[in-house]
């Protein structure tokens, strides 16, 4: 082979040239051996078990409004599809939401009359509620339900309860989940008009009164506000509508405060202050950036209402049903850690991710069936191998290449899980702290712009998922070679952060 090439280029020199300038141009990689070294801190922090969960859209189960154009599956959606069920029991999400926008115009129809009642946009039935509370316990996942605080739950400008009760009396005896009280309400003003945009001290009264009517579910949180922050400017208007720090400020102690973001917004939401690309959601200022918010948030529960649970209720890669050839594909996926990673250690114990189905930035696409995105692999992977305790990790020689997490296995003691994720198209050698033997697993694509994942070179729809140890995972010691635009998670002995 070598004297074929050897002759070629002698015999055809101006093509020789050519041919390597063209593949130099086309090549999905930058020829690059870069150098790395990790350090994994001492002292934890701790995220909930239950971490991860997904979102439902309400306007799946309805006639409401959805995204134009998206991946998404006939409405009303059906529950009882087996391929859904068995994608998302592999999953195996801790949370189930019905949410999202469709959520605050809503209206609980006790009877078909008022389900036919053209007053009422988008309604919701019990036996529609009953069905995604199937689902969620099918799944084994716990229900978070989205009650409506919109302009149809009010009457001169006062809270009717009614509509909240009635929520109430629906759910089951055994309800294993919780509430939020509404969705992004600092955007009414928005979604319907400024006369219906009410103020975070307002939002506070009406919470404190829901909270009083579940006085008989002693186990069911009350959650909110819910409100969305945008990259740079934080929460939208806050110098005209106020900001959610005040409802934590006005000593209501919400059972659990809620907060939606997304790193960029894709051309459906109109205003874009970060237009979703590879380079805005592959950059280091992007999780920079998510970090600072992040944190901010978390301060506000620490000096206004430290005993209140901080959770990311609503998120993805791109706002506005995500960005198609985007958010469904490989170059996603390593967002995605790398997020899941930045948000549990800024305070955030719990995260919701939008959305399972329906969007361009689903976990499962539908073509007339479901199949998982590269988003969903890296879910399953974080779901299976990452466990609640975490340490921050220390990395020289690529701060703006690679992001780094760890935390002690699920269920396996003594182990620690380090997760790598290079957001770079440039191969690195890290150099780990660590002297005893490791196993690392190896995932990647064709480029970030592929539908397919591969573990260990093997496409993951094709793999046996009820035990991830049969994957191939390779024996290193010190160091280990990430390639561009790929992630792994390196499993070693660790007794002393995970004894």
């Amino acid at each position: 082979m070598f004297q074929s090439v050897y002759r070629f280029v002698l015999n055809h020199p101006k093509k020789f040239l050519l041919l390597s300038g063209w593949l130099l141009l086309s090549a999905d990689i930058e020829f690059f051996d870069g150098y790395a070294k990790v350090n994994i801190q001492s002292e934890p922090f701790y995220v909930s078990k239950d971490y991860l969960g997904v979102a439902i859209d309400a306007a799946m189960l309805t006639d409401g409004q959805w995204w134009a154009d998206s991946n998404s599956p006939p409405r009303p959606l059906n529950m009882d599809n087996n391929e859904l069920i068995k994608w998302a029991k592999l999953l195996s999400p801790k949370w189930l939401r019905l949410g999202g926008t469709e959520a605050d115009k809503l209206w609980l129809a006790d009877s078909e009359a008022e389900a036919s009642n053209p007053t009422f946009e988008s309604t919701l039935t019990k036996q529609q509620l009953n069905a995604f509370l199937n689902f969620a316990d099918t799944i084994q996942a716990r229900p978070f339900i989205t009650a409506s605080t919109g302009p149809l739950t009010r009457h001169l400008d006062e809270w009717q309860p009614f509509q909240f009760t009635r929520l109430l009396s629906w759910l089951p005896k055994n309800y294993n989940g919780h509430i939020e009280f509404g969705n992004e309400m600092g955007a009414h003003w928005l979604m319907f008009s400024f006369s219906d945009q009410i103020g975070f001290e307002q939002y506070g009264a009406e919470y404190h009164q829901a909270k009083q009517l579940m006085q008989n579910y002693p186990n069911v949180k009350l959650a909110g506000p819910a409100n969305a922050f945008w990259p740079k400017i934080g929460e939208p208007l806050k110098q005209i509508l106020g900001s959610s720090k005040s409802f934590l400020q006005q000593d209501k102690k919400p059972d659990i405060f809620t907060w939606h973001y997304y790193p960029t917004q894709s051309d459906r939401c109109g205003i874009n202050i970060k237009e979703t690309d590879w380079d805005h959601l592959l950059d280091d200022e992007t999780f920079e950036e998510f970090s600072r918010q992040s944190t901010k948030v978390a301060s506000w529960i620490t000096d206004y209402s430290d005993e209140t649970i901080l959770w990311l209720g609503e998120t993805g890669a791109s706002q506005c049903g995500g960005t198609e050839k985007l958010t469904d594909r490989f170059g996603s996926s390593l967002w995605w850690l790398a997020h899941l990673g930045t948000a549990a250690k800024t305070g955030n114990q719990t995260i919701i991710r939008q959305s399972l189905i329906g969007g361009d930035y689903a976990l499962l696409r539908y073509n007339g069936h479901y199949s998982p995105t590269p988003d969903y692999w890296a879910s399953v992977l974080w779901q299976k191998l990452m466990g609640a305790k975490g340490f921050n990790v220390k990395m020289t020689g690529a701060e703006e290449q690679i992001q780094s997490f760890a935390h002690c296995h699920p269920t396996k003691s003594n182990t620690l899980t380090l997760l790598l994720v290079n957001l770079k198209n440039k191969d690195i050698q890290i150099e780990l702290d660590h002297s005893d033997n490791m196993m690392v697993l190896s995932v990647d694509s064709l480029s970030i712009k592929s539908s397919f994942t591969f573990v260990q070179s093997q496409l993951a729809e094709t793999l046996n998922w009820q035990d991830i140890y049969k994957f191939g995972w390779i024996e290193i010691y010190s160091t280990t070679l990430l390639k561009g635009h790929s992630y792994q998670f390196i499993e070693m002995n660790d007794s002393i952060r995970c004894g």
